[in-house]
């Protein structure tokens, strides 16, 4: 029995000093770092989809950049479908040269948070002090974004809450070409004639609140009723009691399910 215990204590005290030995640091004085084990390989298909892809990017045009956030859905890297997308334009609040800010509220927001959320998302960000005048650059940041992806060009929407719903009403007014359907939400301008005149054909869902003092509902009734006048037929929704942050329209899935029925004529 003690020659059996000597035995298994020797080769215990040859384990441990091996085991010392191979941990032992290779350079006195330093610590040694073990070696990271392999990454594992894990291809397209076995990666799980929880939302949109996000890009961010910067547009120059005509000297001029501007920053954007692009959200393509879930979906948008398999397969080689086209996707209807929508353009939207922030309010004044979210100017600036920091793009979370345009996930505050809006469609990039509503893409984050809806599952199989359907369009692909363009926030471009408005520079600090302008206000979505520049008709020309947008128009080409949605050419450029639109070649780029796999977007459909029937399937083009646009809208805008606020400052941006003003731009929506000059954007679309100037380029009615490039989309199929606009809303303009708490609008704060009214379109011109010749603007107006542009828009005779393009489907139009505008929204506002009764109570804003912000941007006054008159703005929109104004501009309805001229388009009503020119032989459009706009569907204009007045939320009672509501004032001008009205952001909560972004989280309805019905404001994009309207969108997706147009296509671009």
């Amino acid at each position: 029995m003690n020659k059996i215990i000597c035995i298994g204590v020797g080769t215990l005290i040859v384990v441990a000093a091996f085991i010392g030995f191979a941990f032992w640091p290779t350079n006195p004085g330093k610590v040694a770092v073990p070696t990271a084990p392999p990454q594992a390989v894990v291809s397209p298909a076995s990666i799980p989809v929880s939302g949109p892809v996000e890009q961010r990017n910067v547009f120059t045009y005509q000297g001029k950049t501007m920053s954007y956030l692009l959200s393509l859905p879930a979906g948008y890297s398999r397969g080689t479908q086209v996707w209807p997308m929508l353009v939207f334009l922030h309010g004044s609040s979210l100017r600036g040269n920091d793009l979370d800010l345009v996930k505050r509220y809006g469609p990039s927001r509503a893409a984050a948070e809806q599952a199989n959320f359907p369009l692909i998302v363009l926030s471009p960000q408005c520079p600090e002090g302008e206000a979505w005048s520049d008709a020309e650059g947008l128009a080409a940041l949605v050419a450029a974004v639109s070649k780029k992806h796999r977007v459909d060009p029937d399937r083009v929407y646009l809208a805008g809450m606020s400052l941006g719903g003003s731009g929506v009403w000059h954007l679309a007014s100037q380029h009615p070409e490039y989309f199929a359907a606009v809303a303009p939400v708490a609008a704060c301008r009214t379109v011109t004639e010749a603007g107006a005149k542009r828009l005779a054909s393009l489907p139009i869902w505008a929204i506002h609140g009764e109570k804003d003092t912000v941007c006054p509902i008159k703005n929109s009734e104004r501009t309805i009723q001229y388009l009503r006048t020119l032989g459009n037929a706009p569907r204009f929704t007045v939320l009672p009691d509501k004032g001008h942050y009205i952001t909560e329209v972004f989280a309805n899935r019905e404001f994009y399910d309207w969108l997706l029925t147009h296509k671009r004529k």
